[in-house]
């Protein structure tokens, strides 16, 4: 199963640390941090130490955009979000120059370029062959390569944060049901600070002992691209 607690920014670091407590004794450090270098357009990140502490305690750090902010806050999609679909509504020279620059922020954080990116909102309107800095894309659903040789990996995504209406967290958990059904799909457990305060996390908690009871194991996105690669 892969683990991956988005929205990894200084602003939520009291939220972060306490997911991170919790799913310690579950997982170990086999959890993926999706990390916005630049949340909203500030550069807090780099300048605190207890976040940069906390983004050791996670084996895998992806991009997660480059500000995590629309810019166009408008759109039906963007009001639903709370702006939160940093790339929907943009043609793919603004698309590739946003992901460039949180590439960059994110290389000034952590001393390397991130190998996988996570869209915020999920919301990617081109290929991920499009995005070369780039190994793999972690879609809603799927795990894609960036190469035009590898091969996609079927995830079933436990999602509970879908913008500013709280209930549909309910939804988004059935919906992650719905998808381990007829496919060989990944359990893909999403997971947001925002879960912390609406009492969302604590069911998160809960599905992830239970599927460590059944034998599911977690990996990073970047491992299940390697096995993807060498499987016969």
């Amino acid at each position: 199963m892969l683990v991956v607690v988005h929205d990894v920014s200084s602003i939520f670091l009291n939220e972060l640390q306490h997911i991170a407590d919790r799913l310690e004794p579950l997982l170990g450090s086999r959890m993926s941090a999706a990390i916005v270098p630049s949340w909203h357009g500030t550069n807090a990140c780099r300048s605190n130490l207890g976040y940069r502490a906390l983004l050791s305690r996670f084996s895998e750090h992806l991009l997660h955009g480059w500000t995590h902010l629309s810019a166009q806050p408008l759109r039906p999609l963007s009001l639903l979000t709370g702006s939160a679909d940093e790339l929907r509504g943009l043609d793919e020279l603004a698309i590739l120059h946003r992901v460039a620059r949180g590439q960059d922020e994110f290389r000034e954080l952590m001393g390397c370029e991130a190998e996988g990116f996570l869209p915020p909102a999920w919301q990617l309107p081109i290929r991920a062959t499009r995005l070369s800095r780039l190994k793999f894309v972690l879609r809603f659903g799927r795990l894609e390569p960036c190469g035009t040789q590898g091969v996609t990996q079927s995830l079933a995504t436990f999602s509970w944060d879908w913008g500013r209406l709280g209930w549909l967290g309910y939804a988004g958990e059935c919906l992650g049901h719905l998808q381990r059904y007829g496919r060989h799909a990944v359990p893909c457990v999403a997971i947001h600070p925002v879960d912390v305060r609406r009492g969302f996390f604590e069911r998160a908690v809960g599905l992830i002992e239970t599927l460590v009871h059944a034998g599911h194991r977690p990996v990073s996105a970047s491992e299940l691209m390697r096995l993807q690669e060498t499987a016969p």
